[in-house]
């Protein structure tokens, strides 16, 4: 599958879902929609041709095209991180078999990873379903697979920790 249909594919599974049944930036002020030059949401390959023509993309220090909003955009073509924010779909592999649990993103500054938020079971069986339509492609599989790394060394990095 091209990548251009895979993230179109993963734009459509969540079109009518949401974390919570109402708008969360409320609780917070839209605060994941506010980034700079230094935070902003993760693009995966073939996205940016997508985006909201207010959007600006920039790369990384890891070569990871980012978006960064100012606050605002049309809903409709914001970035695939920000829909399944704060949650991700991580890559797991027990017994050399593969499989998807969406947990929450370690990298998220949002109130709604606190225990009293209860997520839509809609929202979370839908970005489930991203992780595996990200798959279908090479490309979008390779940055997946990156950034799903890099969640799960953050989490062991985290247990150490605490």
């Amino acid at each position: 599958m091209k990548k251009e249909n895979v993230i179109s594919s993963c734009y459509s599974l969540l079109r009518n879902v949401t974390p919570l049944n109402f708008d969360c930036g409320k609780i917070c002020n839209g605060k994941c929609c506010k980034g700079d030059n230094k935070t902003g949401m993760v693009l995966f390959p073939g996205e940016e041709k997508l985006l909201d023509k207010d959007i600006n993309v920039i790369i990384d220090d890891e070569s990871f095209k980012i978006a960064v909003c100012g606050g605002a955009c049309n809903r409709n073509y914001r970035p695939l991180s920000c829909r399944i924010y704060p949650l991700f779909p991580v890559i797991k592999n027990e017994n050399g078999r593969e499989y998807i649990q969406v947990e929450f993103d370690p990298r998220a500054d949002c109130p709604l990873c606190s225990e009293e938020y209860q997520f839509t079971k809609e929202f979370i069986k839908s970005v489930k379903r991203v992780g595996k339509y990200l798959l279908l492609n090479e490309e979008t599989a390779d940055t997946y697979r990156k950034l799903s790394a890099e969640i799960e060394d953050i989490n062991k990095l985290i247990e150490l920790l605490f």
